[in-house]
């Protein structure tokens, strides 16, 4: 009994020590300090996560409180000259407590707003990995950890492993060897550039890519293309069409097979092929590539296609045929040619130039979500904001990231896979009548936003009611408290709004513990001028 009341009392003279206090307020600071350059640059929600609201930072703030706590309970009993002392440990006390009420049970999030649409979800800032079975109509939430870094994580949803969690990454490219490609299913990549900008073009025919065979940059559309059609595009035909077999990747022009090339009574220029059989294939080449059935009706089951050239004449089209192009150049009326093998390719259009940078047709890309410190830039998460998560279904591993949601199936049922963040309903609506933006003279930057909003709570005998939410004049309702953080354009002048919500249960203790340590040090301090005076 007395080795334990020993303890007792090394351990109390230790936390109640002026020494101890020392060093944990020295490690509170140094970590504020951390925080706060973490959060300059990473973002305040990588930050709270690495420290505001980690296990060791919350462990300071609970050695912080044993220490106040046990100095103040070794200068008991209560004496006078240290009324001061007590009130101003009880303030810093108490503030701890609201702390703590406010991050157990207090909610931080915001609530997007549509012109004169109600809304009542608030978008709290965890992530969710939704899961959800439509064959049998099951939906799983899956929580997932509100940690910095990347997380591993051994989690079975209904025969889905949830193998692990990036709260933060970017997206690389990754060339994956496939030797059972066709040679009609090849990719490459491409470099794009003239004096003034330069971008890299990533296009692929295979369907496990993640990359497409078409893509727009600004007027200029590339078209990725079996090789196989590159020469019946140099081809000379006075149609302008070119015939192409998806089944054996034929291709051939309608002079090349004596085809029959005609207009209809209105004047629509149709091809008629014949499949074989005796059968005709019907085509309108200058509206679709597909043929038609005796309804007009798609025939998709068909294996002939006809691609029109002359429907890409009018405006810069590039296609790309592996590791040749075509292009179709309006001054001397015809179609060129170009190789990228050796030589970087001239482009007729605002001085561009294109580079072959790589080809494959035993290989495809695809898109590898990867970790990353987020950052910040003016306030704004300018990479690393993407979010991902790797899940196995029988012998496949697959990733989904926050922009792109997976779908999957078992053989059973359709899955669907979504990375969302976690909401909340409130048992209340808002609707945005009004947003008011005020912009700097001369500019489009804003000056100030506003919004006119109005509150429907059906427990309410107020029935509807209008509130004016600008900066410094948020609306309070409920416990709730509603700030004017930001917009979005919706169209032309047209804009939403968004609303940062914030509910803090310990606020009140919060101010109550500030109003106690102000005032207890004002009377400690009255306290000790007295007792001077009195000892003068």
């Amino acid at each position: 009994m007395n080795k334990i009341i020993e303890l007792y009392l090394y351990i109390e003279g230790i936390l109640s020590s002026a020494k101890f206090a020392v060093v944990i307020i020295t490690l509170f600071a140094i970590a504020l300090v951390y925080g706060t350059f973490q959060e300059s640059y990473h973002g305040a929600v990588f930050a709270g996560r690495l420290v505001y609201k980690s296990w060791w930072f919350m462990g300071i703030e609970a050695l912080m409180f044993l220490s106040i706590f046990m100095a103040t309970m070794v200068r008991l009993p209560v004496k006078k000259r240290l009324y001061g002392f007590y009130v101003i440990h009880a303030g810093l006390l108490t503030i701890f407590i609201g702390s703590f009420f406010t991050y157990v049970n207090g909610v931080d999030g915001s609530i997007q707003l549509l012109p004169n649409t109600p809304a009542k979800k608030l978008v709290i800032n965890e992530d969710v990995l939704r899961i959800d079975f439509m064959g049998d109509n099951k939906s799983f939430k899956v929580p997932l950890p509100k940690t910095a870094f990347a997380k591993d994580l051994d989690i079975d949803v209904n025969g889905i492993q949830i193998n692990t969690f990036l709260p933060s990454a970017e997206l690389k490219t990754t060339w994956i060897e496939d030797p059972m490609m066709s040679t009609s299913q090849h990719s490459g990549h491409f470099q794009i550039f003239n004096d003034m900008v330069s971008q890299e073009v990533i296009l692929s025919l295979s369907d496990k890519s993640d990359f497409k065979s078409m893509q727009k940059m600004g007027p200029l559309t590339l078209h990725y293309m079996p090789f196989l059609l590159k020469d019946c595009f140099l081809k000379k035909d006075p149609s302008g069409y070119i015939i192409w077999n998806l089944t054996n990747g034929e291709c051939f022009t309608p002079k090349e097979k004596s085809l029959i090339v005609d207009k209809t009574d209105k004047g629509t220029n149709f091809v008629l092929l014949e499949d074989g059989k005796g059968k005709y294939i019907k085509f309108f080449p200058d509206f679709s590539p597909v043929p038609v059935l005796d309804d007009l009706s798609k025939d998709m089951n068909s294996p002939y296609r006809v691609l029109s050239k002359n429907l890409f004449k009018d405006k810069p089209n590039l296609f790309i045929f592996g590791e040749d192009i075509v292009y179709y150049k309006k001054r001397k009326k015809d179609w060129i040619g170009l190789s990228l093998k050796d030589d970087i390719a001239k482009l007729p259009w605002m001085s561009f130039k294109l580079r072959l940078i790589k080809h494959s047709n035993d290989s495809f890309p695809v898109e590898t979500p990867s970790y990353i410190r987020p950052i910040q830039d003016s306030g704004e998460i300018v990479k690393g904001d993407l979010k991902a998560v790797q899940v196995t279904l029988g012998n496949n591993t697959y990733w989904l990231n926050s922009n792109a949601p997976l779908a999957l199936s078992n053989g059973k049922s359709e899955i669907r896979l979504m990375l969302t963040a976690k909401e909340i309903k409130l048992p209340y609506q808002l609707t945005l009548n009004k947003f008011k933006m005020n912009k700097n003279p001369g500019t489009n930057n804003p000056a100030s936003y506003e919004s006119f909003v109005q509150l429907l709570d059906g427990r309410s005998t107020d029935g509807v009611t209008k509130h004016h939410v600008y900066m410094n004049n948020p609306l309070k309702y409920d416990d709730f408290t509603f700030y004017q953080a930001s917009y979005f354009p919706i169209g032309p002048e047209q804009y939403g709004s968004v609303l940062s919500v914030n509910y803090d249960p310990g606020r009140f203790l919060k101010y109550l513990g500030c109003f106690l340590t102000v005032f207890g040090s004002i009377w400690h301090y009255i306290i000790n001028r007295k007792r001077k005076k009195a000892t003068a």
